[in-house]
């Protein structure tokens, strides 16, 4: 699972209000408790009286038991253990019975890690050799002795001064909060470092966590190397460099470097499928992915689980679906694009644009088990889903979350999944998520403590996620009309407009509302109906009513390439922008550059990092883009503040500074800002309006 900024992503806790379509024919309804029974069907009964969570803990263990490298584990894209993992899921699938098991070649960039590590005389006096983890990047060294130095942040000003050439570079980020790993990487190559070795700063648990080494994928090239460090070490290496160097701000000490990282363009990974046939001509998609760093018993082994628990159960019970559930394992989830700002969710892209296009006919659901994850003492978990989805699935798993043991929140998909993609080409999803919990992240995401000798197992939570999401997955296929409101989407984006755009929208959304409510009525129809062929080509045209409303308003942001509606990145740049030039008419020069300008864009990069660095991460964004999920996902050019940063920095402690050219930079900005918010709006319209008559034709 991917996560960026999670501090600003939006979030959207669904009402569950409006009216459509909600469990359909869904086990609840369609038959009644076995007595002493759980209350939600014989079908779901059966379901979960199958359920084998010694099985499920089992096949988890294995997963997480696979590594390239044995001292941090890691299975990478297209790497040996991402490969033994593909090969142990694809025996298991057949072991338990499902059908049509099939490994899918990928072709990715692969990145196989096969350990690093630094030998250096500490504090101590005594020799100490520190294993490190990997980021996406090539470095080879063989006993190398090299210069070690400390750089703080690893920002453009830690590098005032002082000769890093061929030499490694130690520094200390936290990617959730600052910047991602990318920045400092390319800034060390740039000054001409050797390699990066970054300790990542983590969420507080506890006092246990200084072992412990933090990463994320890179979203840079492979000619930026870099590694990551634990805490203890990295406090070891500065406590060695103070006392051994010379101690001036190029004070350094020699160390003995291994590493063995390699990236590799057009790798193979692999995507394994296995499916319970049904019969209709539709499909529900069951996910989860094979790769993950360090151990990842739980990112995503245990969404393995979860799947193939599923999966066994499901057959175990004799269920005899009315779709076909296809269960989907993909590769290089975590990362498989070199030189990319979308380099995750390779395999699932692969699958669903070169493998098999065809899925997208007749595919009527995914349900996404990569989340969630079931640590000791987390007390929330969600579910996020296309919002046309949501009602669905409060009908379906509602009753089952308010009696189970964690708090339950429901919000919208996000780029971070191997799903968005799917969701693009017209299959929307729901996907296992932590809702509002934090332990898992503050302690172990994509950290060597994904472990569940470090991070101890919830067993009872484990149950409650695979009876969860094998509820969804009965219910989904018990629906015969593919359970959308339309209503939730066109709510949600009417939400996303200021005041003085929604006039040129009233008329439109007015038009939306009602054509949604009939198309909801002939949904309802054909669903009590029973009629099954008029189900099917009902989806295939409620799916292209779908996939209207995803082109015209869902884009990317900037800062954490995030999907949310076209029109939001605009609106805030502008808010910023008018809050900037409202400072600094005031003289309040330190309140514009810390609160508004550094909210635009890039603005908070420039700030930081110097231009080259910024120009090669701005630049990525529309290179390398094509053949991934973020082709064609954002508009417009940055808006370009490095000049007015630059300038305004020499100007931040200057008393009464004369900064009527900086207004005047700040002016210009805004009127381009503006005029893209506008090319927006009037695309986002001409979206609508087609929407609408789509709907309009479909509810004849």
């Amino acid at each position: 699972m991917k996560k960026k900024l999670l501090a600003i992503l939006m979030s959207f806790v669904f009402a569950f209000t409006m009216f459509g379509i909600t469990g359909c024919g869904s086990s609840d309804e369609t038959a009644e408790s076995a007595e002493g029974g759980s209350g939600y069907g014989e079908v779901y009964d059966a379901f979960a009286d199958a359920v084998d969570m010694d099985f499920i803990k089992n096949f988890n263990k294995t997963i997480a038991e696979f590594g390239d490298d044995e001292a941090v584990g890691m299975r990478s894209a297209a790497s040996p253990a991402e490969t033994e993992t593909a090969e142990y899921i694809k025996d298991t699938m057949e072991d338990i019975g499902l059908q049509n098991v099939t490994m899918d070649d990928a072709i990715v960039d692969g990145w196989t890690f096969n350990g690093a590590n630094i030998t250096f005389k500490n504090a101590k006096g005594k020799e100490q050799t520190i294993a490190l983890g990997g980021y996406q990047t090539t470095i080879q060294a063989d006993n190398q002795e090299v210069e070690l130095m400390y750089v703080g942040r690893g920002t453009e000003e830690d590098y005032n001064g002082i000769d890093v050439k061929g030499k490694l570079v130690l520094y200390e980020i936290n990617q959730e909060e600052d910047w991602w790993i990318n920045y400092p990487a390319v800034q060390a190559r740039n000054k001409g470092a050797l390699c990066s070795i970054a300790m990542r700063e983590m969420g507080d648990m506890g006092d246990d966590t200084g072992e412990r080494i933090g990463v994320q994928d890179i979203c840079g090239p492979a000619d930026a190397p870099a590694l990551a460090i634990s805490s203890d070490d990295c406090k070891a290496l500065k406590k060695a460099i103070k006392k051994y160097g010379d101690g001036s701000n190029e004070a350094s000490i020699k160390v003995k470097f291994n590493a063995d990282s390699v990236v590799t363009e057009n790798a193979t990974s692999h995507n394994v499928w296995g499916e319970i046939p049904g019969k209709t001509p539709e499909t529900v998609f069951v996910f989860a992915h094979i790769d993950g760093y360090f151990h990842s018993s739980y990112d995503d082994a245990q969404g393995c689980g979860v799947s193939m628990g599923i999966a066994k159960a499901l057959i175990d019970s004799g269920y005899v679906p009315d779709k076909t559930i296809r269960f989907c394992f993909h590769g290089a989830e975590e990362w498989g694009r070199e030189g990319s700002e979308y380099d995750w969710s390779a395999g699932a892209y692969e699958e669903i644009m070169h493998n098999h296009p065809d899925w997208v006919d007749g595919g009527f659901c995914i349900v996404n088990n990569d989340g969630g994850y079931t640590v000791e003492g987390a007390e929330y978990k969600g579910i996020n889903c296309a919002p046309e989805l949501k009602k669905f699935v409060k009908s379906s798993v509602g009753d089952m979350n308010e009696a189970g043991k964690y708090e339950w929140s429901y919000n919208l998909p996000s780029t971070g999944t191997e799903d968005f993609m799917w969701a693009r080409k017209g299959i929307p999803a729901i996907v296992c998520a932590d809702g509002d919990a934090t332990n898992y992240d503050d302690r172990a995401y994509h950290s060597s403590y994904d472990s569940w000798d470090y991070t101890p197992l919830d067993e009872e939570g484990y149950l409650e996620l695979v009876d969860t999401f094998g509820k969804l997955v009965i219910d989904l296929d018990a629906c015969k009309v593919r359970p959308m409101n339309f209503t939730a989407r066109i709510k949600e984006f009417e939400g996303t407009l200021t005041k003085d755009a929604g006039n040129q929208f009233n008329e439109i959304l007015a038009q939306a509302y009602d054509a949604a409510k009939a198309l909801q009525a002939k949904m309802e129809k054909v669903e009590k109906s029973g009629d099954a062929d008029a189900a099917v080509e009902l989806n295939k045209q409620t799916q292209e009513v779908y996939l209207a409303f995803e082109d015209a308003l869902v884009g990317l942001d900037f800062m954490d390439v995030n999907c949310e509606d076209r029109n939001l990145m605009y609106q805030e740049n502008l808010e910023c922008i008018n809050g900037a030039i409202k400072a600094l008419k005031k003289g309040n020069v330190q309140e514009a550059y810390d609160e508004w300008i550094s909210g635009i864009d890039w603005s908070w990069y420039d700030m930081v990092f110097d231009e080259e660095t910024c120009d090669y991460m701005k630049n990525q964004l529309f290179a390398k883009r094509s053949d991934t999920w973020g082709e064609g996902m954002i508009d417009y050019p940055h808006a370009d503040t490095r000049a007015l940063v630059d300038s305004l920095k020499l100007k931040y402690d200057e008393k009464n500074a004369d900064v009527s050219e900086e207004i005047e930079m700040l002016k210009a900005l805004k009127e381009q800002q503006t005029n893209y918010l506008n090319e927006i709006y009037a695309s986002e319209l001409e979206g609508l309006q087609k929407a609408v008559s789509l709907m309009n034709e479909y509810a004849k």
